[in-house]
């Protein structure tokens, strides 16, 4: 997945703005020694992928020192000192998990470089009475007013804040509801799942999606109000995870 801007929004009472996800790659703020080369192991391509490498650019992203990663994760600064130079293929027991949970990435792209390091998904929307949201405009610029993190390798993912009680027991407040974007005809894969959609008029609701009875239409199900008939979608976003806090 490549690393993308994300829309800007203004976000008022019931009112949010949609957008793409990015990476969110932090820089660092503090000095870091650079790495040296070659690192651990044998052969010059085991040294090219060695997970220290990883160790260091997350460390940078961070902008922390060495002390401050090794104070933070519990670990002896000169054992750190040892797995930034690439001197330990695998440290023992839980280290490595420990290193990833402090760094903000998953052990397994720490480890392996399996999967991304960590996506940051924006914040876009709030959900408060009658399950509905107004967005803004698609812009590419900015950011959304928040962000949590989640790993997932998906082709546009983007999160909804739920506030207010409407969509009890289903739905609590404070939720987070992480939704995989579809559009055109790939909305049909989206039927009979609870989504955030966006209509040709520019309204946003989280609703079930069922087929409306004109061509092209859809049925928007609430939990706790009547149903939206035949409607026409710009796109539509299955909820895939929700994250409760």
């Amino acid at each position: 997945m490549k690393s993308q801007m994300f829309g800007e929004g203004r976000v008022r009472k019931n009112e949010a703005y949609i957008a793409s996800p990015r990476f969110h790659a932090r820089r660092s703020h503090g000095p870091v020694a650079k790495p040296p080369y070659g690192g651990g192991g044998s052969g010059k391509e085991r040294a090219k992928n060695h997970w220290s490498k990883r160790l260091w650019r997350a460390l940078e992203w961070k902008g922390w020192s060495q002390r401050e990663l090794a104070r933070r994760a519990d670990i002896h600064e000169q054992k750190v000192y040892k797995y930034l130079q690439g001197r330990v293929d695998q440290p023992r027991g839980d280290t490595m998990l420990r290193l990833a949970d402090t760094l903000g990435v998953t052990e397994s792209w720490l480890r392996f470089e399996v999967g991304p390091a960590v996506v940051h998904i924006p914040v876009v929307g709030r959900v408060a009475a009658g399950e509905s949201f107004i967005p803004f405009d698609d812009n590419p610029l900015g950011t959304g007013y928040s962000e949590i993190e989640f790993t997932l390798d998906d082709a546009d993912p983007i999160a909804i804040e739920v506030r207010g009680e409407s969509m009890l027991p289903v739905y609590r407040p404070g939720d987070y509801l992480l939704c995989s974007r579809r559009r055109g005809t790939d909305i049909a894969s989206c039927m009979n799942k609870d989504c955030v959609v966006k209509t040709d008029q520019g309204e946003g609701f989280v609703k079930k999606l069922v087929a409306g009875s004109d061509p092209g239409t859809f049925t928007l199900i609430s939990y706790n109000a009547a149903p939206i008939e035949n409607v026409r979608l710009i796109w539509a976003a299955p909820i895939i995870w929700v994250k409760r806090t």
